[in-house]
């Protein structure tokens, strides 16, 4: 005899239906979490691939430490999961319940007693959770790793040296005034041969030719120098004919380090709570997307259970391209949304809430057509 926490379950009808529901509970959840990891994974392979590709091509530059590719990945991975997994869970309905229609297992539900107001209830409740998910990700989690991996980028930008140079190439290093150039580089990245530096500072421009050099930090300052030997330098301003030309056996270049600027520089990583109290309409657009994604992914997951619906003749998948269809237009409209809230041309209090409200009448305007009105409020007063 089944049991559950209090004991056994009751031998009445309730108590069978109870059990019938926490068993078909449990199978919709396995059939669509095993279809949300698989699609998940592929969008992110296709996501990722092309920035990891990017990220080993700045690596390859010597624009980024190589070592810090890895990090840059994860903070990406983290953000990008914010519209991904909404539209991941979308698809996974979508292709879970069109096997399930294909396979004639939501007929058999319903012969047992679990018709579609009872999985939609189910799949409400998993909906929810998912939505609490992806609002923790949206609100909180994901500002922070775009913050993180600004801060990344910063960090490799100050801690410029000779493992990020590359022969053969022009290199900004420090401030973004400053050019670096070697002709030929040992394997070992030690030793600079027809070195080229330029540097600005205002109006005035200093170049430095070597023939040779190599990298020093002083281990008392941590000031990073590029040494340059035998060659010369010329200081004075672009326009004028005043240059000084000097020549030398040594001389050094302190690599200023890039300043790290403050956090939150960008809107997309401002914390939320910034983001609700600001008056910038920029902000407030930007706050109203981030709450925009738990709630799509709510209401499209109802409405990819209504989109699935098929006889076992139109096959699998014979609804997946209109309800990808039906996604692209949303997520459009969700952006067409955004920018109209910068640009004033809807009222900061309304938001992105339009639009939910009208796809909640689309799922509701779907299921009285394929069921009724009847069926909606004699459903309503069964109970469990």
């Amino acid at each position: 005899m089944p049991v559950y926490a209090g004991g056994e379950f009751p031998k009445t009808n309730i108590g069978r239906q109870i059990q019938t529901t926490l068993i078909i509970a449990r199978y919709l959840v396995k059939e669509t979490v095993q279809a949300l990891l698989a699609v998940t994974s592929v969008l992110l392979l296709i996501f990722l691939g092309r920035h990891f590709a990017r990220f080993l091509a700045d690596a390859a530059a010597g624009r980024i430490p190589g070592e810090l590719v890895l990090q840059l990945l994860t903070t990406l991975t983290i953000s990008s999961l914010v519209f991904l997994l909404p539209v991941s869970f979308y698809i996974a309905i979508l292709v879970s319940f069109g096997r399930m229609y294909k396979d004639s297992e939501i007929t058999a539900m319903a012969a047992g007693g679990i018709g579609t107001s009872k999985i939609l209830r189910i799949m409400l409740t998993m909906s929810l959770v998912f939505g609490l998910l992806v609002a923790l990700l949206s609100l909180y989690i994901s500002p922070w790793s775009v913050e993180q991996g600004l801060k990344i980028r910063d960090f490799a930008d100050s801690q410029y040296d000779l493992s990020m140079l590359v022969q053969g190439k022009f290199q900004t290093f420090g401030e973004d005034r400053n050019v670096f150039y070697v002709e030929n580089l040992s394997k070992d990245k030690d030793k600079m041969q027809n070195v080229f530096v330029f540097t600005a500072k205002d109006a005035a421009v200093t170049v430095y030719y070597a023939d040779s050099g190599y990298q020093y930090m002083d281990e008392r300052t941590g000031d990073r120098f590029i040494v340059l030997l035998d060659g010369m330098r010329y200081e004075g301003v672009p326009g004028q004919n005043d240059f000084r030309v000097y020549k030398y056996q040594k001389s050094a270049v302190r690599v200023e380090p890039k300043e790290v600027r403050a956090q939150f520089r960008n809107v997309d990583a401002k914390p939320s709570d910034v983001l609700w109290r600001s008056a910038d309409l920029k902000d407030l657009a930007e706050f109203h997307w981030r709450l925009a994604m738990p709630i799509s992914a709510v209401i499209m997951s109802l409405l990819a259970v209504l989109l699935s619906r098929t006889s076992p003749r139109q096959g699998r998948y014979g609804k997946l391209l209109a309800g990808i269809l039906v996604y692209i237009v949303y997520f459009n409209l969700m952006g067409i949304g955004k920018t109209w809230i910068k640009n004033g041309l809807i009222p900061a209090p309304v938001g992105l809430w339009w639009l939910h409200l009208l796809l909640g009448a689309v799922v509701i305007a779907m299921f009285v057509r394929q069921y009724g009105w009847r069926y909606l409020v004699v459903r309503q007063k069964q109970r469990i």
